[in-house]
């Protein structure tokens, strides 16, 4: 559907908000507990926007599920309580949030169906997608909000629509980059590393029919929605490519905890220097350009940290293994500590959203080496050596580049935790209040 088409009979809608222009109600969905979300939600939480928030398993602290294990299995219930801190935001009001549980745990049958059980794994794939989307309308019928927030791939098929149906506008928070984009890399890279193309993904050969089947949910979520909110200015330019109209496009960077992600002040920039990458071990992340650019730049008091859990099939990796330094899996406490410890941040992502690792590296005041398809708000020559994407020749460069000039290296991680520090939660919260005000406010003029 065309640009124009879509506007001509697609324009923003809001309920009426009332003769004393209230703070707009805002229902918000996203079933996992992903930072922008939590962070969104507790941004409308602080305006006093919030509806209500529909989610999969959220900690409340205070469930009887909670009282119980605290009461009868103490111990075991510290241990629980690190990851359930991780379904938790302390600004969320736990009052207006809605926990579907149905879907977590039809997400651990998907999980442990691995690539092995296609046929189920599909089918809880996709009724655990369907539930929720219906969930997520009844819930818009029910307190017919003034404003849909909801993220990529949850309303595709059911609450998009209805909300054009009663009139409700909707903003989409895409949190993934254009799934065309993404068919081009795809198909660039079965050409391109025939045997890294299996570890595309990290839990297994692609499944073709189910990426076809997301990449329509997403591009339905484009179509349907009024406002699309982009964290890149990346992803930008890929819809426009695409033939998105600019005007329905927004971009709002995420942040990092600059409070957690900090430098490492006894860090001396000499001739010695640490790379590290930090994310799934996946070609997605481009990590055969990675492995290939260490072949070409590494020497002697250089090394380079791949921090994060190997693919289910790692048969493409060991020709590399004794080359680099495997961290595998640690504990979400310990990426701070090994972020900070390292020199340069390497990350040659082909497909991205924006990666919030790119922001706790600039924290951590690391000078990074990225694609633009990293999403990162790092500058070239500022924060950063940019190079283009699926090159290995020009990340190598870029690696010599910082690792063998200790002065530009310093340079660059002082401006990285001074540009970390820009890109607050925040800024964050009050450019997805700003991007509401902007779409509720021809209606809002009109009941003046």
């Amino acid at each position: 559907m065309s640009a124009t088409s879509h506007h001509a009979r697609h324009r923003p809608r809001c309920a009426v908000l009332g003769p004393a222009l209230s703070e707009p109600r805002v229902l918000v969905a996203c079933p996992d507990a992903r930072p922008p979300a939590y962070e969104a939600v507790a941004g409308f939480a602080k305006s006093g926007r919030l509806e209500s928030f529909h989610t999969g398993y959220y900690y409340g602290g205070a469930d009887r599920a909670t009282v119980l294990a605290r009461q009868y299995a103490p111990c075991h219930y510290l241990k629980l309580r690190k990851k359930l801190k991780r379904r938790h935001h302390p600004a969320i009001p736990a009052s207006r949030v809605t926990g579907h549980v149905c879907f977590d745990l039809a997400l651990a049958v998907e999980s442990r169906c691995g690539s092995r059980v296609v046929a189920l794994r599909r089918r809880a794939a996709r009724w655990r997608t369907d539930q929720f989307d219906r969930q997520v309308v009844r819930a818009i019928e029910a307190s017919r909000p003034d404003l849909a927030f909801v993220f990529s791939d949850v309303a595709s098929a059911h609450a998009l629509p209805r909300c054009r149906d009663l009139g409700i506008p909707t903003i989409l928070s895409m949190v993934h980059g254009d799934v065309r984009e993404e068919r081009e890399v795809l198909e660039r890279e079965e050409v391109r590393s025939p045997e890294f193309f299996s570890i595309y993904l990290a839990d297994g050969p692609i499944d073709r029919t189910e990426l076809d089947w997301l990449h329509q949910r997403r591009l339905n979520d484009i179509d349907l929605a009024d406002r699309i909110l982009v964290p890149s200015e990346h992803i930008r330019g890929e819809l426009i490519r695409h033939g998105t109209d600019a005007s329905r496009i927004a971009v709002i960077p995420y942040a990092a905890d600059t409070r957690r992600f900090r430098p490492d002040p006894s860090k001396r920039h000499g001739e010695t220097c640490t790379f590290l990458f930090t994310g799934g071990i996946t070609q997605r992340k481009g990590i055969k350009d990675l492995l290939d650019a260490w072949r070409l730049v590494r020497r002697p008091g250089w090394r380079l940290q791949l921090l994060g859990g190997l693919p289910a099939n790692a048969a493409p990796l060991e020709p590399y293994r004794d080359e680099v330094e495997w961290l595998g899996r640690v504990g979400h406490g310990e990426v701070a500590r090994i972020m900070a410890a390292a020199d340069v941040f390497v990350f040659p992502s082909l497909f991205e959203g924006s990666a919030v690792v790119t922001y706790e590296a600039l924290a951590c005041g690391l000078p990074s080496v990225l694609t633009p398809s990293a999403g990162s708000v790092a500058r070239q020559g500022i924060e950063a050596e940019i190079v283009p994407t699926a090159d290995a020749e020009a990340l190598a460069t870029a690696m010599a580049k910082l690792g063998g000039d200790p002065e530009y290296r310093a340079e660059l991680a002082k401006n990285a935790r001074l540009r970390a520090l820009e890109f607050t939660w925040m800024r964050y919260q009050d450019g997805l209040n700003a991007a509401t005000d902007a779409l509720l406010a021809p209606k809002r003029e009109v009941t003046r």
